[in-house]
């Protein structure tokens, strides 16, 4: 009787044309491929397999390899085979899903034959039948990592070309609205409806800043700093000044003793200032200020942003830097707050490019307060 991967290879056409009449059937990128194109790839797949399973395997690559090893420098045969295959599965359409069931169909397939022909196992044949399930299970991992990286990727590329090309109608709006505000042709109601507009869009335009420094951090560029000698104390009375006038309803305290000065980037910092007192006003007790704390010492500045109001949840804490997470609930998220969980993940990112640490502490009693913390040089 023939090995298994001796097998495979002797019935790889058979195999195939089982798995093709299942495969047109799992969604209209396969129905509508070409039968080179759909059967080409699967016997490519199946003959790598085989090849992995010929190769030498002592116990202890074994045991790695059925615990999910990472991938050695130099990728295997099913690796690579595996890739090939995902990424023409992505350029001819193929869905996730879709791709997936090949490998449960050829898996089926193969060990359906395989034990149709076997009159009794004995331990070889045990151990080869596992061997292959894990050679399977390889190429099904390759192919979904690659396959999902691509499909990530395509998604931040798209979210970062939307929040670009909203940039310019945006500033648009809010150059109009600012040309109105200059005019003395406007009554108070008009007055106070443009203002709202210059306002809005502003934040919105804070928005569109957090998602474009979002999809550049998870393609893998990085912020960009440029770092520049900067007085720090003047850079955060600016920007609570800022602050007030996009939150007049607001109350903000700033406390310094004298300049603050390093080699920072200004403008990335006037993000971190930014969104910590936005999140202060968003979060915070209505009434009660939103305190603005920077000090120097040890080489090192110190900002930090207290609010009272009701604490962060504990669970939260873990989770509060990482994109896309709220800390709060619907119901405890106020108006100002955008929702998207990107200001805090921004201010992470940032403080981490200076060389920086940013922390939080939030109890019911004391309020929150968030802490930067930034070498000088």
């Amino acid at each position: 009787m023939s090995t298994f991967p001796a097998f495979i290879i002797d019935n790889v056409d058979a195999i195939v044309d089982e798995w093709e009449a299942f495969a047109r059937t799992t969604g209209p990128a396969a129905a509508n491929l070409s039968v080179s194109g759909l059967r080409d790839h699967a016997k490519v797949v199946l003959q790598a397999v085989a090849a992995d399973m010929g190769s030498y395997q002592n116990a202890v690559e074994q045991h790695q390899k059925s615990l999910g090893a990472p991938e050695p420098v130099q990728p295997g045969q099913v690796q690579r085979t595996s890739r090939l295959h995902a990424q023409h599965r992505f350029e001819q359409g193929f869905t996730l899903t879709e791709m997936v069931s090949e490998y449960r169909a050829l898996r089926a397939s193969v060990i359906r034959r395989w034990t149709a022909q076997l009159p009794t196992a004995d331990e070889a044949q045990l151990a080869a039948l596992t061997r292959f399930g894990e050679a399977i299970d390889e190429g099904l991992t390759e192919s979904i990592a690659w396959y999902s990286k691509r499909l990530e990727d395509s998604r931040n590329l798209l979210v970062g070309a939307f929040a670009h090309d909203l940039r310019s109608p945006l500033g648009a709006v809010r150059m109009s609205a600012e040309y109105l505000l200059r005019t003395d042709k406007l009554r108070d109601g008009e007055l106070r409806a443009v203002g709202r507009i210059v306002s809005s869009s502003m934040r919105m335009g804070r928005y569109v800043n957090d998602l474009l420094d979002f999809t550049q951090t998870l393609l893998g560029a990085g912020l960009p700093i440029v770092r520049g000698t900067l007085d720090l104390a003047a850079l955060c009375e600016d920007v609570v000044d800022e602050q007030r006038a996009a939150h007049p309803e607001a109350k903000i305290e700033f406390e310094a003793t004298a300049p603050v000065m390093g080699q920072w980037d200004a403008q990335r910092l006037s993000q971190v200032i930014g969104n910590l007192v936005s999140n202060g006003i968003s979060h915070g007790e209505p009434g009660e200020p939103v305190t603005v704390r920077l000090r120097a010492g040890a080489g090192e500045a110190t900002l930090e942003v207290h609010n009272l109001g009701d604490p962060i949840a504990p669970a939260a804490l873990g989770t509060l830097f990482q994109p896309l997470m709220q800390g709060r609930g619907e119901g405890e998220r106020r108006r100002g707050a955008s929702g998207l969980g990107l200001g805090l993940y921004i201010v992470r990112e940032i403080t981490v490019a200076h060389g920086g640490k940013v922390g939080v502490v939030s109890e019911a009693a004391t309020g929150t307060t968030f802490t930067v913390a930034l070498p000088v040089a």
